[in-house]
Formats: structure tokens, sequence, C-alpha cells
């Protein structure tokens, strides 16, 4: 699940690769001899026993073999997942191989354009739209796509057809100290940025602390603009900032985070907030009442390392909005796709391969051992995903119905570079609202007409 410069691979394969950059695990092998009898039925190069060999391309972080994973606790769900499969396929194994990141989406692009590409892949969220023409019908092997969250839909679907199987994914988040709401509030969390700002000069007038932070990210402040209907790009992928509801939508972002900043609610230093962990870490120090983080941190950061109960002091609610009515948040993750074309033999068994990663159950288990969040409702009314699974599970279940996904389009990496600047700008009272909108339009603008 981000844009963030020091990128862990867990960032990675939560965000995206337009949220970060750098490297995963390297590459592997391919041996192409058959197993023998004696052999294991799951190695970490190749799953299954079969004479058949299928071609998937994937990361470490999704081995089912523990002592090779990016993400050990996964692994024993992934390995039950895949030797059912194994069990129900003897004829065939699957190859698998483990791109270095850097590389993974050109060379699947270009071997994809040529006509080579591997049988199936893990695909970024973020990539789905430029595979379209490539990837493989899976309406057969997964049932009932209407159970997905809309903006898996949104993403997946084309003319019908479910191109891509979108199995976890993150969400944005209003993290706040329900005992500071309790005492300078109505013990609601504020629904509006009109109410961030009152119960904020609250908490500033009344307590040596923090009242609310951002990291000044781009993707973590799209969901303001996202909820006021704005709109990055039209449906060719080319920018329309420069339209009037969406450049007014954004004024209005900026000039949040303008009062934000005047009314002494967020200090200036938001500008110089990169690190996910940042804000959790002052929260757990008492330095801070409210922030905008990922679902993950309440388990990661309060939770796994708080010793006491006193992290439940924590919770979670919307992303404050203009109106009370409006509701977005940015959400993330990765997909499996199939390239192979048809409905039997090798096809049907690659399919089969890629739905079983968003069957309900299969989905649960991941999720529950990741704090990943289902991209299906079935999958939260799970044995396997109970309550204690993920903590404040329902509330993130109910903002993923208004969950927006990152523009798979070019021009979005330097939308969010010039949003990114233009939140600086502010913040740092280098230009007023209109002035940093307007000069983030014609750079984007510029860079599209090249």
């Amino acid at each position: 699940m981000r844009e963030t410069p020091s990128a862990t691979r867990r960032n990675v394969l939560l965000g995206g690769t337009a949220a970060v950059s750098g490297a995963l695990a390297g590459c592997a092998g391919q041996s192409g001899d058959q197993p023998s009898e004696s052999d294991p039925l799951l190695t970490h190069e190749r799953w299954g026993k079969g004479e058949t060999a299928l071609t998937y391309r994937t990361s470490d972080f999704y081995t089912p073999i523990e002592a090779e994973s990016s993400q050990p606790a996964a692994a024993p769900a992934l390995r039950e997942q895949h030797e059912a499969w194994a069990e129900a396929h003897p004829e065939y194994r699957i190859e698998v191989e483990y791109p270095a990141f850097g590389q993974w989406k050109d060379d699947l692009v270009l071997d994809a354009s040529q006509g080579n590409p591997p049988d199936g892949s893990t695909v970024d969220s973020s990539w789905v739209a430029d595979f379209y023409e490539y990837l493989q019908p899976l309406n057969g092997y997964v049932d009932d796509v209407d159970d997905f969250f809309p903006f898996v839909r949104e993403a997946t679907v084309r003319d019908g057809d479910l191109l891509a199987a979108w199995k976890y994914t993150g969400c944005r988040c209003l993290y706040y100290r329900q005992d500071l709401i309790d005492r300078y509030g109505d013990g609601d969390p504020p629904r509006t940025w009109a109410d961030t700002l009152a119960l904020g000069q609250d908490i500033a007038d009344g307590e040596d602390i923090t009242p609310f932070m951002f990291r000044s990210e781009p993707f973590d402040n799209l969901p303001y603009f996202w909820g006021q209907g704005g709109e990055l790009v039209d449906d060719e992928g080319a920018p329309v900032l420069d339209e009037d509801d969406n450049r007014r939508a954004m004024v209005n972002v900026l000039s949040f985070i303008d009062d934000l900043v005047e009314t002494g609610v967020t200090p200036q230093r938001v500008a110089n907030i990169s690190d996910v962990e940042d804000l959790p870490r002052e929260g757990r120090n008492d330095q801070l009442a409210m922030f905008i983080g990922n679902n993950d941190l309440i388990e990661r950061e309060f939770k796994n390392v708080v010793e006491d109960d006193s992290w439940r002091r924590w919770q979670v609610a919307q992303i404050p909005m203009k109106e009370p009515d409006q509701f977005a948040t940015g959400v993330g993750g990765w997909t499996e796709g199939a390239f192979i074309e048809g409905d039997d033999g090798k096809a049907a068994a690659m399919k089969d391969f890629i739905s079983k990663f968003v069957e309900p159950d299969a989905m649960a288990r991941y999720c529950a051992a990741t704090n990943f969040l289902p991209t299906r409702e079935a999958a939260y009314d799970s044995e396997f995903y109970g309550d204690d699974a993920i903590e404040y599970q329902d509330t993130f279940r109910e903002l993923l119905e208004d969950g927006v996904a990152r523009p798979a389009v070019p021009i979005y990496s330097t939308i969010a570079e010039e949003y990114g600047g233009a939140i600086e700008r502010v913040v740092t009272g280098q230009a007023d609202p209109d002035e940093a909108v307007d000069r983030m339009i014609a750079a984007v603008n510029e860079e599209y007409d090249g």
C-alpha cells in the first residue's frame, strides 16, 4: 500500500507502484525439469508436480515457503491455497519467476505486446489498465463479481469481463484519540473540515499536544478532492484539473490545509512528515490527537507495539470532508491476472489458480494473517475472518464502499508530484491556494501536451 521516499517491500505491495520506488526480491530460477515422486508438492520456484508446466511471475511476498517469504505470516495460508490447486490439477505445475521489481512492469508490458507473456502474473492494481488488451476473462472462474467493492469492479471489469482478481487492499482513515474527543467534543469524531478546525482549536487551547497531522504526500490528501466529486483525468487519461468543478475542488482542499496551518491546528512542520511511522509514533508518545493514516497502522504501530491497553484510546473513522454527506478514501493493493487464452487445458488450470486468490475463504485467511483488507464482502463473513481478525474491521469495510484507486494513466505521476508541491507551497506560505492550484494545473498540462 505508498508515495514515500523510504519504501519498504510491504509499502510497495500495499500501496502499488505509483506509490513508491524500490526493488522487490530478485530473480528466481525455472528448472523446467519435471519433479520426481519424492519431491515436495511445493517449492519456492515450483508449485505442483505435473508434467505440463505453466509460467507465472510474482513477488517473494507471495511465496508459500515461509523460509523464503518476505511476509512469513502469510505463507501458511498461501501454502494451503496452492496445495489445494496442485491436488486438483495433478497434471500441471507452475514454474515461478520472481522478477526484479524495477523491471517487472516494463518486462511484462514488452512480453505481452510481443505475444509472449507468462501464463499468469501478479499485477499491481495501478497497472491493470495497461494490460486490458492482454488480460483474459475470469468470469467462469470467479463467482459473484458483484460481491467485490465498487472500486474493484470499476478497475477490473471491462465490457462485462472480469480481467483481474484484486486480492487485497488497504485504505486511508482518520485516527483519533477518543478521550480527547470526549473531553473537547461531543464524543464523535469530526465529520467535516469545519468540525476538524473547531475541535482542533479547542484541543490546542486545552492541551500541550498537536491537534491534527497528515503526511503531505499526495495520495493521503486526494480523498479530500475525490470526496467533492473531483476528477483528475477523463476517460481518455487526459488531465481535467482545469475544468471549473475540479479546479474549485482542488482550491477547496488547499484552502482547508491553509486554514489548518493558519489556525495552529496543524503545525508548519507537517511539510517535513514523510515516513508512515512518524505520526503513529507521535500518537503513542501522547504528542498528537488526530491524524490521517493507513488502516494497518492500528495493528502495526499501536496494538503490536504498546504493551498495555492504552492503544485502545485510538479509534478510526471516515476522513473529514468539506460537507457531511461526502465520503472517500484512497485504496491500493495487488491483483492476479491470466494472460493465456482459452478455457480448457492449460488456460483453465491457470485461470483456476488465479481465481483461488479471491475465493472468499482464501482471501479471508490471507488478509487475517497480513492485516490487509479483503476486497469482497463475502470474505468478511467467512469463518476464517473472525471478529478479531483486524481491529476496527467494520469501519474499514464501510470506508471501502467509497474507495478510489489511483488513475492508472501516465500523467498521474506528474499530477501527484505537482500536488505534493502545491501542498508544500501552501503549508510553508510560498503561495496561496489559488496560486498553488494554477501552478499545478499549468505544470500538468504542459507535461501532458509535451
